[in-house]
């Protein structure tokens, strides 16, 4: 879905360009409304616009102004400027400095479609999906950067402090500087096509990674292979000069952040086929905090909302020094690992029985059963809140002794997995439900105010794409057509049961104006709001 903001000091205006997009289903737009320069503003600093429809000259700001003020936040973000004929000159200065196109007012809405649908193609065009893959064949040649992932390995191990070496870091060439905060984004493939093979993944992400730098080309990103699903990225802000030539950088925004990360979901959907999980941190942090911040990261993409697929998370890491809790590394049950993050329940049994059964003496087969038991109690613990028991015996899971035979201690261990996973799924039904329950209340109370895809998004603490994903995905239909049905069932009771004018009933369901209204109620219920009060 592509979001675009139409800015015009003249509400007429921008009230009938969204009453006219609004009825493109085909260009499946994310519309939203600015009357000044100033709001605009507003809007772009909450969330990542792809699209800017504006006046050229307006009162307190110009559109030239505003076309500046949007490179500097969102690099990508398309501008379309309406004009006048006496403006033709600044429309063609804004050309020059990056404009996508520029229409006159005069020339109807049939132009204004051509000049976003440009926009759109030219959206598209930027991917570039065959160099991506040219880039990511040439890595393949290189030899693995295995020195940045012991290097990350090691700063993420608790013990260690956090604290990296900038004379080792530029050994590396690790373009981070050790003395300012970062922000780090952690990226999973949800999902891997089973007919892919090795190099195939390894390729895809490269290619994945080479998207990440590209769309955080404007700042310091440095990408990290985790394993063969996790791609680490640690972002700090490009460094600058301030007045006095000293080095000068503001600390990254959360909402370019998430708002590239949206951009990065959707690319690599498109080009890679690729589904993948994020989560990025609420706020940029230092250095000794990374360790406690990954673990907490990794835990949010293990608990999941929805189907657990195609997430866009946030965390707020700890604030408070020390090491975080996190289970040793153990390399007898990584598979089982694995397959429990991707919540596989059917793999991670069969797994489970294939390491049981391996071992020939009775020492090595206690060593995998307990290896394996401690896995799933290190899972319950993790992903459990202190309240709740795990759902399995644990004392009986750890008393291998009581188990009269292997096969006996083996049904115990994969009755407790079953066990695990019924409840993961149970929680995250729960938390997915509490997050629709709260939304469903915001809706119901604010049908007058603010519903936008961005303002919804604040509500449920979400990312807005990954909330219409989401939404869509838990319920069958789309969060839009939720709202136009709430506001319809609000409308039909206030025609029905009170004496209220349409203009005041179009402004307590949530319409800027009366003909707005009218139109929206006689498209669904074929007839106009006056003609359905006068027959009930």
């Amino acid at each position: 879905m592509i979001r675009l903001l139409i800015v015009d000091d003249e509400p007429y205006t921008v009230d009938g360009l969204y009453e006219m997009l609004d009825d493109r289903a085909e260009l499946d737009l994310d519309l939203y409304r600015a009357y000044s320069p100033e709001e605009a503003m507003d809007w772009l600093m909450r969330t990542r616009m792809d699209i800017v429809l504006s006046d050229i000259r307006m009162p307190g700001m110009s559109g030239l102004e505003l076309q500046r003020r949007i490179a500097e936040h969102w690099p990508r973000c398309k501008i379309v400027f309406l004009t006048g004929i006496r403006d033709l000159q600044m429309a063609q200065q804004a050309m020059r400095t990056g404009s996508i196109d520029y229409i006159l007012k005069t020339e109807g809405d049939e132009a204004i479609l051509r000049g976003i649908r440009k926009a759109m193609d030219e959206l598209s065009l930027e991917s570039r999906s065959e160099q991506i893959i040219l880039q990511a064949k040439e890595q393949m040649r290189l030899a693995l950067p295995l020195l940045h992932r012991e290097w990350l390995a090691a700063l993420l191990d608790p013990a260690a402090g956090g604290s990296p070496q900038p004379a080792r870091m530029q050994d590396l060439g690790i373009p981070l500087d050790a003395g300012e905060p970062l922000s780090p984004v952690l990226a999973r493939v949800d999902r891997w096509d089973e007919s892919l093979s090795g190099s195939d993944r390894t390729l895809l992400m490269y290619a994945l990674q080479n998207i990440a730098s590209e769309l955080f080309a404007t700042v310091v990103c440095f990408p990290v292979h985790l394993d063969a699903n996790h791609l680490l990225l640690l972002l700090q802000p490009a460094a600058g000069r301030s007045e006095d030539g000293v080095a000068a950088a503001a600390p990254l925004k959360a909402s370019f952040v998430q708002g590239t990360v949206e951009s990065l979901q959707d690319t690599c959907g498109r080009l890679l086929g690729l589904t993948l999980s994020f989560v990025s941190t609420a706020y940029p942090i230092c250095w000794k905090a990374l360790p406690a911040a990954y673990a907490d990261m990794r835990r949010k993409l293990l608990l999941g909302l929805g189907a657990g697929t195609g997430m866009l998370l946030t965390v707020e890491p700890h604030r408070q020094s020390g090491p975080a809790s996190m289970p040793s590394v153990r390399t007898m049950v990584k598979k089982l690992e694995r397959l429990l993050e991707e919540r596989l329940e059917e793999p991670f049994s069969e797994t489970l029985k294939q390491f049981l059964e391996a071992p020939a003496s009775h020492a090595d087969y206690m060593q995998a059963y307990y290896a394996a038991a401690t896995l799933l109690l290190s899972a319950a613990e993790a992903e459990l809140s202190s309240a709740q028991e795990p759902p399995f015996d644990a004392e009986t899971l750890l008393d291998l002794p009581a188990h009269r035979s292997r096969e006996r201690a083996d049904r115990t261990l994969l009755l407790a997995a079953a066990a695990l996973f019924a409840k993961l799924r149970e929680l995250r039904d729960e938390r997915t439900h509490q997050v629709l329950d709260k939304l469903h209340g915001y809706i119901r109370e604010q049908l007058d105010g603010d519903l936008s895809l961005t303002r919804l998004a604040e509500v449920a603490n979400l990312n807005p794409t990954y909330l219409s994903v989401l939404y869509k995905q838990c319920t069958g239909h789309n969060l839009s057509d939720h709202i136009a049905r709430l506001r319809l069932e609000k409308a039909k009771e206030l025609l029905a049961e009170t004496p209220l004018k349409i203009h005041e009933i179009a402004e307590r369901v949530g319409f800027g104006t009366a003909g707005y209204f009218i139109r929206f109620f006689k498209k669904r219920l074929n007839v106009t709001p006056q003609e359905f009060r006068s027959s009930h």
